[in-house]
């Protein structure tokens, strides 16, 4: 609205400037025209009054004084009528430019003019303050002054120069200006120009908005988009796009671009066992060892969690990534403190290598990922280099983990049960629940293969809960037979987490006729290492109920006799490992028989799992072994045929 004003005003200034000649000329041409009329008629008038030589020579001079008289006024209302217009004309045009230098001083962007020779003519208040100067100190100095530097001076006038001689289509510019304070502004620019009557340029208009909080703002964005905010490192986007930039300056060449993929070995027990904020602490200091040493050129990344990329370049020969990969896996045998505490954490490591494993920067990540997997599965604390044979195994894996999902709706698990035999009496006592799986496209799949995907993906807490449920069911059955018949069931570490476990296992006992001392939970040392807070109350819970524990796979792992005094632990279950050897091995021989005065020095009960010779049950009923189980005595089978052997047991 104040701009339409404006323009009407200044079209009228513009039109009476262009007439500004006109007005004096209509004053001269009425006084001639009046004058001229005067002339001839003022003399005819006197003359038929009267022909009085003495009198007409009054007249004359009345009639000249009257035509002054006349012709004054005439003039002065004339002229009166022009400059009233003028001065209103003028008054609304201040009245205009007034309101408009208080919207200048008030706008939060900066406004700025300046001649052909970049000289500042104009700059209102916000100009002024984004580059901290006192009012109208700009007015006269160049619009490049208040860059930082002489170098960035020389361009901006470059940059104006180009402006003026080509005038090019006004277009936003973005420069870094250094306020009279030293602080860095950055600064938006929004040109045009400034033409006179003739169209010719004289000047350029400027708007400038200072966009440094917005820019900052827009770096912290991308930062948060490209590292991670614990470490700062680039997380997984910004960690494959680095691979990408150098694969394709590699590829030309074939020059060998190593990607190392590290995870570290039961992080997981350190946010369950200390808390989320001294693992948060574990993976700092974890990152800062692994920068310490790799190479200077080498970009650290984290994918997430306690997952980690390492890119290596410059490489001659894979000895050099063996070096470096060696080196880590040393270094992470030092302690880390945390809170107070010394602890211990090692490194699976898994490498590709560009251009043997690939060219692709997420084919090259997968087949990382696939070799640390395979390095975990060996015994963790290690590393592997990727194979053919890896990428098979991983897809494979992937089959099974996708026809996992669904797997329990469609009712492809089921169980098969291996009884457990009384070695003094032959007694068939109980059975162990062994579960199984028949997929409709994989075929039957073994438990070593589809167990770790299920605990992995967490599945495995369903699943338990079916085997538990289809265990519990079939016992009450086979109880009706023989009511202190024993049913094993084993639970993983993830079942041993989840914090519905004891109330399903109520809720089981309570919908079926099942004793609960007739009822073993076997868990493996794993579950105690990983330093679960509710282990302690979990197992007080299972045994004031009267449910027994085993501690499943005794030998296997890291075999600690704090557990089994700690834990009230009613069952020890010999691995099988030990068993197949002990006729030929004496060491293992003697272990199997250490173990079992142990345990029975504890108050344990013993189960020998895996016997399938007659001399090795033998050899255990000479070492008092309580329960065998294995294929000597019967293979797991079917729960109908598992009546048929209880049945002829009763029977007998």
């Amino acid at each position: 609205m104040l701009s339409n004003k404006l323009n009407q005003l200044q079209s009228r200034l513009n039109k009476s400037r262009r007439a500004g000649y006109l007005a004096p000329l209509r004053i001269a041409l009425f006084y001639a025209i009046f004058a001229t009329l005067w002339i001839i008629f003022s003399d005819q008038l006197i003359e038929r009054f009267t022909r009085d030589p003495l009198l007409l020579s009054r007249l004359q001079t009345y009639k000249g004084l009257l035509f002054v008289t006349i012709t004054t006024i005439l003039v002065w209302l004339m002229t009166q009528r022009s400059w009233l217009s003028q001065n209103k004309l003028i008054a609304a045009l201040q009245d205009s430019q007034s309101r408009l230098c208080l919207i200048f001083d008030n706008v939060s962007c900066g406004i700025l003019e300046c001649d052909l020779q970049g000289r500042i003519t104009f700059s209102n208040q916000a100009h002024h303050e984004i580059l901290g100067v006192k009012p109208n100190e700009l007015i006269g100095s160049h619009i490049w002054d208040y860059q930082p530097d002489e170098t960035t001076q020389q361009q901006f006038k470059r940059l104006f120069d180009n402006l003026v001689i080509h005038q090019p289509s006004p277009d936003l510019m973005v420069t870094t200006n250094l306020s009279q304070q030293g602080q860095q502004k950055i600064l938006e620019y929004s040109w045009d120009y400034i033409y006179d009557e003739l169209g010719d340029l004289t000047g350029l208009i400027a708007v400038i908005s200072d966009i440094t909080t917005r820019k900052q703002q827009e770096e912290r964005i991308l930062h948060l988009a490209q590292y991670d905010t614990l470490t700062s490192l680039p997380n997984r986007f910004l960690a494959l796009d680095r691979l990408s930039q150098r694969l394709k300056l590699a590829h030309p060449n074939k020059d060998m671009v190593g990607v190392l993929c590290m995870d570290l070995d039961d992080f997981k027990k350190i946010n369950e066992s200390l808390g989320h904020s001294a693992g948060d602490a574990l993976l700092i200091q974890v990152t800062k060892r692994i920068q310490t040493h790799i190479r200077h050129g080498d970009t650290l990344g984290r994918l997430g969690g306690d997952e980690f990329i390492v890119l290596l370049t410059d490489l001659q020969t894979t000895e050099e990534i063996t070096q470096i990969v060696e080196n880590l896996i040393q270094q992470f045998r030092l302690p880390f403190s945390i809170d107070g505490q010394s602890l211990t954490m090692t490194l699976s490591i898994g490498v590709a290598i560009h251009p043997v494993d690939g060219n692709d920067a997420s084919q090259l990540l997968r087949q990382a990922d696939a070799a640390m997997f395979y390095a975990k599965s060996n015994g963790r604390n290690t590393f592997t280099y990727y194979t053919e044979s890896m990428n098979r195994d991983a897809t494979r894996r992937l089959l099974i983990e996708q026809q996992m999902y669904g797997a329990l709706e469609r009712g492809e698990f089921y169980l098969f049960y291996q009884p457990q035999i009384e070695l003094a009496t032959g007694k068939m006592i109980g059975a162990e629940a062994l579960l199984r799986w028949q997929n409709d496209q994989l075929g039957p799949i073994g438990p070593d293969e589809f167990i770790p995907v299920a605990e992995q993906t967490c599945l495995i807490v369903s699943i338990g809960e079916f085997v538990m449920h289809s265990a519990i069911k079939m016992a009450s059955k086979w109880q009706a037979l023989q009511p202190d018949f024993r049913m094993a069931i084993n639970l993983s570490p993830c079942q041993f987490r989840d914090p519905g476990l004891l109330g399903f296992v109520e809720q089981q006992l309570l919908q079926y006729p099942v004793q609960p001392n007739t009822l073993e939970l076997e868990i493996t040392e794993g579950v105690l290492l990983s330093g679960y807070l509710m282990t302690d109350e979990l197992f007080q819970s299972f045994t004031a109920k009267g449910i027994e524990m085993a501690m499943d796979d005794f030998g296997t792992g890291y075999s600690s006799l704090s557990y089994l005094r700690r834990y009230p632990f009613a069952i020890l279950k010999i691995d099988r490992s030990f068993i197949n050897d002990m006729t030929t091995d004496p060491a293992d021989r003697e272990l199997v028989n250490a173990s079992i005065a142990m345990a029975h020095g504890l108050g344990l009960k013993v189960v020998a799992e895996g016997v399938e010779t007659e001399e090795q049950a033998n050899s255990l009923k000479i070492m008092n072994c309580d329960y065998v189980q294995g294929y000597y005595f019967s293979k797991p089978i079917t729960p109908d045929e598992l009546i048929s052997k209880l049945e002829n047991y009763v029977h007998e």
